[in-house]
């Protein structure tokens, strides 16, 4: 079964980037709680700023107080926001979003809602920025003590038992990755996302049938592919608009039941309006990884939702739902 060492690893490698310093003042002051969100790390802003202001990263783990993270910033069910007012934003999202306004000019976006915990007591959330002169990452990381965003000590300080939170960037497309047909966009969908699996085409598979995925009047007719004599080792693609849905990891019959609830939330909420490829990879029958990337015009969007649970993809599905512009 196909894991996602890969991307795990990727992000690990991340981690022993430095980045640069905190960014906006703190406006949230209620006391930290654990509870079924994380709490949330550092100083934070909570707006936008056209103008932000930067101040050095410190490298104290006690030296800033941590602050409860806003349920409606967590909830994949929030709605979507048309603008941004204070409540919109995680701070963690808002103080990074920041940092990269102070030293980028790419476009700049985010979702107004990030993966929750996996159950209460996790630890605190806080993230990491990457950037080039085409690309920005935004890295959700969980810490067992409270640290700010971009704190050069995060790699020490990562909790054992799910580090890994999420993450969501941009990337300009150059020449070399042309996209002015549907077949240049879904080579190019297919080669940035590390869950689809090359040796899994389609013209590879020894067979194929259909399979209803979602129920009443939800329900969408999909295809599995078979790799091997049978279908345990299949995966289950469908269509919703522009964007191509795709399950792998596990056999058809638990891939079937992992898509119920994508294709129940997706009837009810709305992926962003552009080309999109959905890639769900099953860590166990009933857990998997999600990772998401549409293309507008010359810009790749990706977001990944990193923890395995039950409900991570309609968790990534909600991250690219609510992408929202940042100004």
């Amino acid at each position: 079964m196909p894991k996602s060492g890969a991307i795990l690893s990727s992000a690990a490698l991340l981690l022993t980037i430095t980045g640069c310093g905190l960014s906006g003042a703190a406006h949230i002051t209620k006391p930290a709680q654990h509870s079924n969100s994380y709490t949330v790390s550092g100083q934070v802003s909570t707006a936008p700023s056209a103008s932000p202001t930067s101040s050095s990263t410190s490298t104290n783990p006690s030296s800033s107080s941590p602050v409860q993270s806003s349920s409606a910033s967590t909830s994949p069910s929030a709605s979507p926001s048309t603008s941004n007012n204070l409540s919109s934003w995680n701070p963690i999202i808002a103080t990074a979003m920041n940092s990269l306004a102070s030293s980028t000019d790419l476009p700049l976006a985010a979702p107004t809602v990030i993966p929750p915990a996996p159950g209460p007591g996790f630890g605190y959330l806080t993230a990491l920025t990457t950037q080039t002169n085409v690309s920005w990452t935004v890295h959700l990381l969980d810490t067992a003590i409270p640290l700010g965003v971009n704190n050069p000590t995060i790699s020490q300080h990562l909790d054992s038992r799910a580090p890994y939170v999420g993450s969501f960037g941009l990337t300009l497309l150059g020449s070399s990755q042309p996209v002015s047909t549907s077949p240049q966009r879904a080579t190019v969908l297919r080669s940035n996302n590390p869950l689809w699996l090359a040796n899994q085409a389609t013209a590879k598979a020894t067979a194929s049938q259909k399979m209803t995925v979602g129920n009443g009047g939800d329900a969408l007719v999909a295809t599995a592919y078979a790799y091997g004599s049978n279908y345990t080792n299949a995966k289950l693609v469908w269509y919703e608009g522009n964007w191509t849905i795709e399950i792998v990891g596990a056999s058809a019959q638990y891939e079937q039941a992992m898509a119920l609830s994508v294709v129940n939330y997706l009837h009810t909420h709305y992926l962003p309006p552009f080309p999109g490829l959905i890639m769900i990879d099953m860590i166990s029958p009933s857990t998997a990884v999600g990772r998401i990337d549409w293309i507008n015009g010359d810009q790749l969007m990706t977001v990944a939702a990193r923890q395995p649970m039950a409900q991570n993809p309609v968790d990534t599905c909600a991250m690219a739902v609510h992408w929202t512009p940042y100004h």
